[in-house]
């Protein structure tokens, strides 16, 4: 039986045996594409789920905030320990899926995060195989729900009986609290995301963790449905922290390498190889050996595009000057 077929025959299930429940759902806010934040934890009531918003949102508030941006969709006492008690033993994921293309997005693009493993980000898994990714979008598909009218959002189907759903907290258009018990609740469908890719579990915190000051990394990833490979693109990672709070942060700027100096009329001119979407600025120093944190930096700064980028020194009075080139998002 194909993937579509499966899944037609999934929709009718599920619109079935939801639809004397639908008037109870939350009108959320999802939209194609958008990532969401799963929380759970062996032995509690219910799951809690978030919406992020879609990735290039986030990459975007990210970039802006230099690199590092701490996700606002859910409130960290209310909506996480005040559901499930503590951050102890707290399993979380983040997913999501590109159903229909869009923009610059390919159709079936899939996002899942993965628990970093030491010091260093995890490498990128290999390419997902065709079965692996009609796996993982089944069971994306499935938590996010159809709505019965082709459209889908979080948890679209869910009976909200258990639940008020003009609760502020517990229900609002960013997050919806599940129960465990419900079929269609991340416990019952993805805890192991049915085993595609394979080794991605959920990111379990320790027994102790909000009082071990030590916070726990996820990394991010694309998986690009292109053709018949599913390559894992890496695109930046998650900390979970003590007090419940999590941060979205990009990977490190790359290094860049400096192509050619030039000084003519008082000016100097740095040219340097560049990367999309990395600002580049000009530092400079007398002192070769003071870090470079101290360094002055040149006002102006110009975007990467991939190509060869100039950044020029107007004020180069010095007998001698040290350059450099600082790359941020």
């Amino acid at each position: 039986m194909n993937l579509k077929k499966l899944l037609n025959l999934g929709a009718v299930a599920l619109f079935l045996a939801g639809w004397s429940a639908r008037a109870q759902t939350i009108n959320n806010t999802y939209a194609d594409g958008d990532l969401i934040l799963a929380f759970s934890k062996v032995g509690a009531a219910n799951d809690v789920e978030v919406d992020l918003g879609n990735l290039a949102s986030l990459t975007n508030a990210a970039r802006l905030a230099g690199g590092t941006v701490q996700i606002s969709a859910y409130d960290p006492a209310s909506q996480v320990v005040g559901i499930f008690g503590s951050v102890n033993s707290l399993s979380f994921s983040v997913f999501g899926i590109q159903n229909n293309a869009s923009n610059s997005v390919a159709a079936n693009t899939s996002y899942l995060s993965a628990q970093r493993a030491g010091a260093n980000p995890r490498t990128p898994p290999n390419d997902l195989t065709p079965s692996g990714q009609n796996l993982l979008k089944s069971t994306e598909l499935g938590i996010l729900g159809l709505d019965g009218f082709g459209g889908y959002q979080i948890n679209g189907l869910l009976p909200w009986s258990a639940s008020n759903p003009t609760d502020p907290i517990n229900n609002n258009t960013n997050v919806a609290v599940i129960s465990q018990a419900n079929v269609s609740s991340y416990t019952s469908l993805a805890g192991s995301f049915n085993g595609a890719p394979s080794g991605f579990p959920a990111n379990t915190t320790s027994a102790t963790f909000s009082t071990g000051g030590k916070s726990t990394i996820s990394d991010f990833f694309e998986f690009d449905p292109v053709g018949t490979s599913h390559k894992a693109v890496y695109v930046g990672f998650f900390t979970f922290n003590p007090d419940g709070t999590l941060n979205f942060s990009l990977p490190s700027p790359p290094s860049t390498t400096i192509t050619s100096v030039s000084a003519a009329a008082g000016t100097v001119t740095v040219k340097f190889n560049t990367v999309a979407n990395v600002n580049y600025s000009l530092i400079y120093s007398t002192n070769l050996n003071l870090s470079r944190s101290s360094w002055t930096v040149i006002p102006g700064s110009v975007a990467g595009t991939g190509a060869t980028g100039t950044l020029t020194d107007t004020s180069a009075t010095d007998a001698v000057r040290f350059y450099s080139v600082k790359s941020s998002f």
